[in-house]
């Protein structure tokens, strides 16, 4: 588990360790490899293979503690080389002859006893290192130590073999050659001209990428006021946070700020606002969406049904071609149209220019 826990420093040593969307490609990377580690290694059970899984979570959660409280992390230790074990041998030269000047310890002349079908034979040659068993037994435990060689050899090489699979992987996420899909914010799959729709927008009818602007992200509350009895509290975890807003009443409703330097770059241009968001497990609700951006206008109304599934929710909107900013806007949300109470899990709110 600490080559594991290496690899992960190392890729985030490598690659933009202060972006929580880059860390969780590698912690999800790093999951799927132990995953796969687990499923080849037979010789587990189910309590080993679960005990394995707590410490990897308990190392991811150390790294996350580490990068949020410092900023940034600590690349392990080159590793030290591993000396070869070698197992201890008696030789029959390394015993020293006594000479008659030495002390002789007090023994007991017995023979060994007679193997099956020989005759008794009496022998007065002193016991050495290597004739303390019958002569019977060396075979057998000849065998049982090669054996035992054997199996430590092979588990040494398939150790060896995972531990390079996890580092290949983590490097090809590392240089950008695989992109790993976060689960908290799947890529942009939306249309932007479905946005009056009340379901998320169709895969393929907009093409990922873009230049996306943050409008809001959990770490940061200033951008969000409350109107009425409506509340918004974070929750989540150290992988993944968002605020949970609830709207009791229709005149209850979220505002974030859309800041004015964020709606400077938008004027006078088509611009697409990505709101990712789902409910609570198995639950689900249908938000209003709406915006008030000032002189520059609104995005009308918006309705989209939610899920305890984390999905995109786009809106579009056409800034006036000859007006810019005068303040900031906002984009007010309404977590239950039924006005029954329900809430909402928003993970990030973004923007960008529609081609």
């Amino acid at each position: 588990m600490e080559a594991i826990e290496q690899a992960i420093r190392n890729a985030l040593a490598k690659a933009d360790a202060v972006n929580p969307a880059i860390r969780q490609k590698i912690y999800e990377s790093a999951w799927g490899a132990h995953e796969r580690s687990l499923a080849a290694n037979g010789a587990l059970d189910d309590e080993q293979r679960e005990d394995r899984r707590e410490r990897l979570k308990a190392a991811i959660t150390r790294i996350e503690d580490e990068v949020q409280a410092t900023g940034s992390i600590t690349p392990p230790p080159p590793p030290t080389p591993v000396a070869e074990r070698r197992e201890p041998t008696l030789s029959r030269d390394a015993v020293e002859p006594r000479t008659s000047t030495a002390r002789v310890e007090p023994s007991l002349n017995v023979a060994p006893p007679p193997e099956i079908d020989a005759p008794e034979a009496i022998s007065n040659e002193p016991a050495a290192a290597d004739n303390y068993r019958p002569e019977r037994l060396r075979p057998r435990l000849k065998r049982k130590a090669e054996r035992k060689k054997a199996r430590g050899l092979t588990k040494f090489l398939i150790i060896l073999a995972m531990l390079a699979a996890a580092l290949g992987v983590l490097w090809l996420v590392a240089s950008g050659i695989i992109n790993s899909k976060p689960s908290s914010i799947p890529p942009s799959t939306s249309n932007p001209a479905a946005s009056s729709s009340h379901e998320p927008i169709k895969e393929g009818e907009l093409a990922p990428g873009g230049n996306w602007i943050k409008i809001f992200d959990p770490s940061d509350m200033t951008q969000v006021a409350l109107t009425g009895r409506a509340t918004a509290t974070i929750a989540g975890d150290q992988l993944e946070k968002y605020v949970r807003i609830q709207s009791p009443a229709e005149a209850d409703v979220i505002s974030f700020t859309v800041g004015q330097g964020v709606l400077e770059q938008l004027a006078e241009k088509k611009a697409v606002f990505d709101i990712v968001a789902k409910t609570e497990d198995g639950t689900s609700t249908q938000i209003a969406v709406s915006c008030d951006f000032g002189n520059l206008g609104d995005c009308g109304r918006k309705r989209f049904d939610i899920t305890d599934a984390s999905k995109e929710y786009l809106v579009q909107t056409q800034f006036p071609a000859d007006k810019k900013p005068a303040a900031a806007g906002v984009i007010k949300i309404n977590s239950d149209v039924s006005q029954s109470g329900k809430s909402v899990d928003i993970i990030s709110i973004r923007v960008q220019v529609a081609n």
